[in-house]
């Protein structure tokens, strides 16, 4: 079996996934087709160009490649990543459907907030009406990806849930116990991560041990940096740069808990599973995507910015998480259901449901 991923960039979050279904038995050959190798956001936050092993990568092809390449591999399965977004998605849809390939799409929820909102919605319907009847599956990311299709018309039948499904490699050393929760936040510091907001609840608690390590940058780091300083809290709330992504990775073993307070549109969240393949504890608003898998009382926990409170009751929860589970139950639930590993195994399952008449496959973070 032939599968061809069609996205934006080679990203880091994908890497892992599909090289995971590289080294399947029932697949002969994966091929990820790309428009740009990266972009100056990603580089921005320490991102570099990933190696994907056992892949085949073609870097922004010509129109008249796109159409060789479903020329050539006519019984592959396609998975195009976003509906028509940007120069190689629309090339690609478009060629999908005239050359009649095995087509899926894969795609977080849009945002259909105010005017700009409603337009989007009107361009998604017409995108429905259009290509609704070529696509065979649709990843859906997140709860709010899920809602979306499914309310645009798609069957549910051909929707299924869909994560960013990664792995990392997890030191075996076992950080010393601290009399403190560490907790971790990598990402821009923008309105939209919620970072200050969430640190604004934090400084509430002033008489609590924690500690939380900041790795980033963004529009309200200087404010944020003043509002640490301005409330005493620059022991116990300390700022790093953007890492590698590489460098970034290894520090999760050192800390309790990994935090995602999204105040806007987030698909799904990669930082909260990587804290949770390596047995951290996550905490983070409902409007992340990843939300979904965290478990109430075992592995975090999940607030709402709409719900006054919400997120102070959250942050109680962790500076007294004596009711959850450990580190090494965390890992192997994990593995078991938001790593490359299961995701490759999802993925040739819902293959199978779509094309072989199995049954829908379960969601891995819900079994």
């Amino acid at each position: 079996m032939v599968l061809i991923f069609w996205q934006g960039i080679i990203s880091i979050h994908q890497k892992t996934f599909l090289e995971a279904l590289a080294k399947q038995p029932s697949v002969s050959k994966v091929l990820l087709v790309v428009e740009h190798d990266i972009t100056p956001y990603r580089k921005n936050m320490g991102w570099e160009v990933p190696v994907v092993e056992q892949v085949e990568i073609i870097l922004s092809p010509s129109k008249e490649e796109v159409a060789g390449i479903f020329s050539k591999y006519k019984d592959a399965v396609h998975v195009l990543g976003g509906v028509r977004v940007g120069r190689l998605m629309t090339m690609a849809y478009d060629e999908c459907v005239r050359q009649k390939g095995k087509m899926g799409s894969l795609s977080e929820s849009y945002n259909n907030a105010g005017v700009k909102g409603k337009l989007r919605h009107l361009k998604y319907f017409y995108y429905k009406l259009r290509y609704y009847k070529h696509i065979d599956f649709f990843l859906a990311v997140g709860k709010a990806g899920v809602n979306t299709y499914t309310g645009l018309g798609f069957d549910p039948k051909r929707v299924f849930p869909w994560a960013y499904f990664v792995s990392v490699k997890v030191p075996d050393i076992k950080p010393e116990p601290a009399g403190e929760k560490r907790i971790i936040y990598a990402g821009r510091i923008e309105e939209g991560k919620g970072i200050s907001r969430f640190v604004a609840e934090l400084a509430a608690v002033k008489d609590k041990k924690y500690r939380l390590d900041i790795y980033g940058d963004g529009p309200e780091g200087e404010s944020l940096k003043k509002f640490v300083a301005d409330n005493e809290l620059i022991e116990k709330i300390r700022f790093y740069p953007f890492l590698k992504y590489d460098e970034l990775v290894t520090k999760y073993i050192n800390y309790d808990w990994v935090v995602l307070p999204s105040t806007k549109k987030d698909g799904w969240g990669v930082i909260v599973s990587e804290g949770l393949l390596n047995g951290l504890k996550g905490i983070c608003s409902n409007i992340c995507g990843v939300s979904w898998a965290i478990k109430s009382n075992f592995n975090g926990v999940v607030f709402s910015w709409a719900e006054e409170g919400s997120c102070r009751k959250a942050i109680e929860e962790l500076l007294n998480d004596s009711k959850f589970a450990g580190p090494e139950a965390i890992k192997d639930w994990a593995k078991k259901s938001i790593s490359a590993e299961a995701g490759a195994e999802y993925y040739l399952k819902i293959i199978d449901s779509t094309y072989n008449g199995k049954s829908k496959p379960p969601i891995p973070w819900e079994s």
